[in-house]
């Protein structure tokens, strides 16, 4: 046996919350929510402006999985060991031989390395302190072993600000990991990694990194400097980048995924909910003059809306953001101005004809009332609770039309957005190199949203829809 809907926007969401599924979109949605607040307190910079700044990220490794992701095959994964400066012990030791005075500076700093997997990367930075002359500097990795491995040794000149040593750039480091390989095996592999050569091992499994096995132990890493001055100095950084970082890893540059998850979820729901509300309240309004009026003014609307309805939005939003590069507000615009008349016009407009037969209607019609104030009054407020649900399942389908857009390169450049994020996985191979966290995440935040506004939209058809309500 069916009721009667409740005719109150107010009744409609009471009606909705007391439903199963109504209360879990209300849950999810305040989940989503809930991430949109953490931007500020997670990533209290301007967002935007790091997103696209290659440098705001070389602390992080690069595609390096999520931090629980070791958790879940039972191995201990490197994070990040991070060298500060302060961390590097110094000893200098200054000499004057006759006219010339000889200066050698030795900055160590020492690590325990433990985790059951090689790093990804190593990074050390050398920062040459000289008002004129030279330097010679020189770089070691000390292993458990007592191995000792110089991976760096040249001259440089003042002004030189600073002196990078990057085993996943560098070919003089490739260079080093390949003699010590041949060194230690006798003969040269077709491919050397030196970050694995680096913390194996020694024997002659050391250059696969398939059966090559970690040494653990405690590492230093020693950096010598020489000049001929007596005023030079020498400062030193080192990163051991790992392959697990934050709670949803990192991309191909770097960046905190989680930062643009969290950043993408307001501007995901921002976009969709203001879409599906003001289209949805657009083609209200007119499907309720459309009815409210008749004659020409029906006639005319209704022709209007059958020419929009069949009018591919999707190809001329491509078309838009392919020749202009618009950013996501204003394709928010777009969406609205193409779209001003549609289903939900012909939906309301065959509801109106019912609710202006109604008695308090016919009432305020006999006091006076005019056509515009028993629209706003009374019709309007009749045909509202009946959109909550087109509104609801409208937000997904515009969250998906910008995910679709940036997915095939056409969405906003510059914000970090999750359509974007599955842009930039799609562009570096993350499906083929099994970066499965740089897909899976956004595209679960996405498909989370969708689920829990179409539950949402679900009990609200549910609730004004005489035919699936229930005692």
């Amino acid at each position: 046996m069916s009721a009667a809907p409740p005719l109150g926007a107010k009744a409609v969401i009471k009606e909705v919350l007391r439903t199963k599924s109504g209360l879990v979109g209300i849950l999810l949605i305040i989940c989503i929510a809930m991430m949109a607040v953490l931007v500020p307190i997670y990533a209290p910079y301007d967002v935007v402006k790091k997103w696209n700044d290659p440098s705001a990220w070389l602390e992080n490794p690069r595609c390096a999985a999520p931090v629980w992701y070791a958790s879940l095959i039972g191995k201990k994964l490197p994070e990040n060991i991070v060298l500060e400066r302060e961390d590097f012990y110094r000893r200098a030791e200054t000499a004057t031989y006759g006219k010339v005075t000889f200066t050698n500076i030795t900055l160590t700093a020492r690590f325990r390395y433990t985790y059951d997997d090689f790093p990804s990367e190593i990074r050390i930075l050398v920062y040459p302190v000289l008002a004129e002359g030279s330097m010679s500097v020189e770089v070691t990795l000390v292993r458990p072993d007592g191995e000792r491995i110089k991976l760096f040794s040249k001259a440089v000149s003042a002004g030189t600000e600073v002196v990078e040593i990057d085993s996943f750039t560098s070919d003089e480091v490739r260079k080093v990991a390949e003699e010590y390989v041949v060194k230690v095996c006798g003969g040269k592999p077709p491919v050397v990694v030196p970050e694995v050569v680096f913390f194996a091992k020694k024997d002659r499994s050391m250059a696969n990194p398939d059966t090559a096995e970690v040494l653990k132990g405690r590492y230093q890493i020693v950096v010598n400097g020489v000049s001929f001055t007596a005023n030079a100095s020498l400062m030193a950084e080192a990163i051991i980048y790992g392959k697990v970082f934050g709670l949803a890893g990192t991309d191909g540059n770097r960046r905190d995924l989680f930062v643009g998850i969290i950043w993408g979820a307001p501007v995901a729901l921002a976009f969709g909910i203001i879409a599906a509300l003001v289209v949805t309240f657009l083609q209200a309004i007119f499907g309720v003059i459309s009815g409210y009026f008749g004659g020409l003014v029906d006639e005319v609307i209704q022709r209007i809306t059958e020419i929009f309805m069949i009018i591919p939005i999707l190809p001329i939003l491509i078309l838009i953001s392919f020749i202009y590069r618009i950013d996501v507000w204003t394709l928010l615009l777009v969406i609205i101005a193409l779209s001003p008349l549609g289903s939900t016009t012909k939906v309301v407009r065959s509801m109106v004809p019912q609710i202006k037969e109604e008695q308090y209607v016919l009432a305020a019609i006999s006091y006076g009332a005019g056509s515009w104030r028993i629209i706003l009054r009374h019709v309007l407020p009749r045909v509202i609770p009946y959109t909550f649900s087109l509104i609801a399942l409208s937000v997904p389908v515009y969250i998906f039309l910008e995910a679709a857009l940036a997915i095939i390169g056409l969405g906003d450049p510059i914000r970090p957005t999750w359509g974007k994020i599955l842009s930039d996985a799609w562009e570096s191979g993350a499906a083929y190199h099994g970066y499965w966290w740089w897909i899976l995440l956004p595209a679960g935040a996405i498909t989370v949203t969708a689920v829990a506004f179409a539950l949402l939209g679900y009990a609200f058809d549910k609730v004004v829809n005489p035919r699936l309500r229930e005692m």
